[in-house]
């Protein structure tokens, strides 16, 4: 017999907890991985350096999370990335490439807000929720930076908070910048609750 805890007993914030731990110790060595170099070998756009992102990080921890891209969420919306302990989904990452790439479709402000916003989605409650969709009250956004250093993201970023009239308490916070970026910040969801957003930067230039 497993001696498995229930999920609803486990603490989503300790996994959450748990699973950033995870990351800040692993993503520093992701884009010198096997999973980065070969899965990157031909084709580096958002998607694939998710594909890569999510192969390693399972990789690296066996039967302890699970790493799933182009996670389902409301109706036909689908995450970058779906993180699971066992069968349930804790924790959502939206990812996006800095500078947007350019394309008559896209601004270059949707890691923020427009069409393919990527807090204004959390925002919205399109994505941040579970497999039943329940919301989830922390939640993460990853960047894969081809150019410019962590500190213009900070400005540029934060400026566009601004831009999108959104409350000067929404901007990025710094956790730290070292070999990886780590941020935090704070959002309004339209239903009137609050969404913690995990932010992890990674130059892969």
């Amino acid at each position: 017999m497993s001696d498995a805890l229930p999920f609803k007993i486990l603490q989503p914030s300790s996994l959450v907890e748990e699973l950033i731990e995870y990351m800040v110790k692993q993503l520093p060595y992701f884009t010198i991985s096997e999973e980065f170099v070969e899965i990157l070998a031909v084709k580096k756009n958002e998607n694939q350096h998710s594909s890569a992102f999510c192969v390693y990080m399972t990789n690296e921890c066996p039967s302890n999370f699970y790493f799933l891209p182009e996670n389902s969420q409301k109706g036909s919306s689908k995450i970058d990335i779906g993180i699971y302990k066992g069968a349930n989904l804790f924790f959502t990452i939206e990812a996006k490439v800095l500078p947007t790439p350019k394309d008559s479709k896209r601004k270059e402000h949707e890691y923020v807000f427009g069409k393919g916003g990527g807090i204004e989605r959390f925002r919205e409650e399109d994505h941040g929720v579970d497999n039943r969709n329940n919301l989830l009250s922390e939640c993460g956004m990853i960047a894969y930076v081809k150019s410019q250093d962590f500190n213009h993201w900070f400005s540029t970023i934060n400026q566009w908070v601004l831009d999108a009239s959104w409350p000067e308490n929404e901007k990025l916070q710094i956790v730290s910048f070292d070999k990886i970026a780590r941020l935090k910040s704070n959002h309004l969801r339209k239903g009137g609750s609050q969404v913690i957003l995990h932010h992890f930067w990674v130059d892969v230039s």
